[in-house]
């Protein structure tokens, strides 16, 4: 049952795409940042898959210890930089939504 968790919170990233592919005409200029910022959060998902799974090519303790470290740095890089772009989507979309707002008003 946890795997089954496990794997729904790995693909969450893809949810997020589908939403974004969903709602793209009303995400206007935001769109591509935030479908970007989902296909960077699947890769950090699909890193801390991979590397959860080869834990044993490290070898030793010592290898196999250094190998989930390296791979999870790698995915909170990727993770950080995901959430980087649904900021940078969040600050699009308001500026779009302010200057729609805007041009309504003076209508």
């Amino acid at each position: 049952m946890f795997r089954v968790f496990e794997l729904l919170g790995l693909l969450a990233p893809a949810a997020g795409a589908a939403l974004a592919v969903y709602y793209r005409r009303r995400l206007g200029g935001a769109f591509p940042y935030a479908v970007a910022a989902a296909v960077i959060a699947l890769g950090g998902s699909a890193v801390a898959l991979i590397s959860e799974r080869t834990l044993w090519l490290g070898g030793d303790a010592e290898g196999m210890s250094e190998h989930l470290e390296v791979g999870a740095a790698l995915r909170n890089l990727l993770l950080i930089v995901a959430w980087v772009l649904l900021l940078v989507a969040i600050a699009r979309h308001r500026r779009t939504a302010d200057s729609e707002a805007g041009t309504a008003v003076r209508r």
